[in-house]
């Protein structure tokens, strides 16, 4: 069976967060089950392909030409669809994105045709399943929620202009979101089965307080919805041989984690005395940044220091470095995606502070428990999922940073030594994942099953 991803990222080729990680992995762990997968991914500014022809694809209703490259990784064809519009310095965060990502979804569109499921993923490839249903449905299509706060909304009139689909689109049954087109809805609305990265974000989507307004959709569609935890790369976040760290370690002998506690603390600037609390994250307010900041003067107090590496909201990075430069010894900051430090960070710190207001899935938790490093996470979607609470990490409920602070305190008194093993026995691998996954397309390719039919009841993974 060959199935196509559909995607804006894919480590290691365009990372921006998390997608990428899912992205450039799970792939690989279908391979191992006999399953041929393929990712398709714009041809970003500085990706080094081997140009191998052009697509023809329709957009605006009119016909163009893009360039066709192919890259692999680790076993994996990657399928870069070039134009001038991906020449960017970055992925994205410009204003015409809804365009760009739409033009991507077309030229994947044709250059999958061939594939048997064509899987996309959030928003950007939210228009797979639309032009799929459009040409009359009989390819199938999985649709992957990673992040619901991000629709891909844009202005009717231009987004008919832009698909070249019927105007029947666009009623509330189908694209229409408060008067704009949402990419987002689309993906869910026409795609054969719909997938989330955690059972609980599953759960939790169908609620106001998580649904971003999309819940009641969510609800309809509820028989073709599945919750599928993400996984990890286990052979790429291994301590035992990962080349970024001063020294290697395993459950078996962690001398080498207080080494490279040791040696992050002197790259910090920090003295060996007290915890280090870790971030690796990006800097915006989903991710409770702001409730790190809040609590930085008791935390200080309590003898702990703070590593922070990430990049995002203006505002929050302005305001981690200004404490980086008021709190020298204590705070260190650096701003921006830096791939070799946050492997540091994950085996040095001695804790991963994960704050959010609401986390689909997440992955830095599952590595930093395989690095030994216990998180302190709220115990929302994936979180609730990976954590176990005083056993691996401490989980926190409750949105205010004295519920942070006060999970902080907790996990010093608890058995910290004993948290740190337990999270590196976890198994975090893709292997679980990829079953629900193979299973999900097999259903699909042996069914004659329409987008109204409620699929097998599905299986979770504990």
């Amino acid at each position: 069976m060959r199935v196509a991803f559909i995607a804006a990222e894919a480590f290691p080729l365009a990372k921006v967060g998390g997608l990428a990680d899912v992205v450039g992995s799970l792939p690989l762990a279908l391979t191992k089950l006999g399953l041929e997968a393929e990712i398709y991914l714009p041809w970003y500014q500085g990706i080094e392909a081997k140009h191998i022809g052009d697509i023809e694809y329709l957009f605006a209703g009119q016909p163009e030409a893009g360039a066709l490259g192919e890259a692999w990784h680790r076993g994996v064809r990657v399928v870069l669809l070039g134009h001038p519009d991906f020449q960017r310095e970055r992925l994205y965060g410009y204003p015409d994105d809804v365009a760009r990502f739409m033009r991507f979804s077309c030229m994947a569109y044709q250059a999958a045709s061939g594939a048997g499921i064509l899987h996309a993923h959030d928003w950007h490839a939210g228009l797979v399943p639309v032009l799929a249903h459009a040409a009359g449905g009989r390819q199938k299509t999985v649709f992957t929620i990673h992040n619901l706060a991000y629709q891909g909304r844009w202005n009717p009139g231009e987004f008919l202009a832009w698909s070249g689909l019927p105007a029947h689109y666009l009623q509330l049954e189908g694209l229409e979101y408060r008067g704009d087109a949402s990419l987002m809805k689309g993906g869910i609305v026409y795609a054969h089965r719909v997938t989330t990265v955690s059972p609980s974000y599953a759960r939790e989507i169908l609620t106001p307080e998580f649904g971003e307004g999309l819940e009641g959709l969510l609800q309809k569609h509820q028989h073709k919805l599945r919750g599928i935890l993400n996984g990890i790369d286990t052979s790429y976040w291994d301590p035992s041989t990962d080349p970024h760290l001063p020294s290697r370690y395993s459950a078996n002998d962690l001398s080498g984690k207080t080494a490279c506690r040791a040696a992050l603390r002197t790259e910090t600037g920090f003295n060996q005395e007290g915890v280090v609390l870790g971030v690796v994250s990006r800097l915006v307010e989903q991710k409770g940044m702001d409730q790190v900041l809040e609590i930085l003067p008791p935390l200080l107090r309590l003898g702990c220091k703070l590593v922070v590496l990430g990049s995002g909201e203006p505002a929050l990075e302005d305001s981690f470095r200004l404490a980086g430069e008021k709190y020298q010894g204590q705070v260190f900051f650096r701003s921006g995606h830096n791939e070799a430090l946050a492997h540091r960070i994950y085996a040095g710190a001695d804790a991963l502070l994960i704050p959010p207001a609401f986390e689909p899935c997440g992955l830095t938790q599952m590595i930093a428990m395989r690095y030994g490093t216990p998180p302190i996470a709220r115990a929302v979607g994936g979180l609730k999922d990976t954590i176990r609470d005083g056993v691996t990490g401490v989980l926190y409920s409750g949105g205010q940073s004295a519920n942070l602070l006060a999970a902080i305190e907790r996990f010093l008194r608890l058995d910290q030594q004993a948290m740190r093993l337990a999270g590196m026995r976890e198994n975090f691998s893709w292997e679980y994942p990829a079953l629900e996954y193979a299973a999900v397309y097999g259903e699909l390719s042996t069914s004659r099953v329409g987008l109204t039919e409620e699929p097998n009841s599905p299986g979770q993974r504990e």
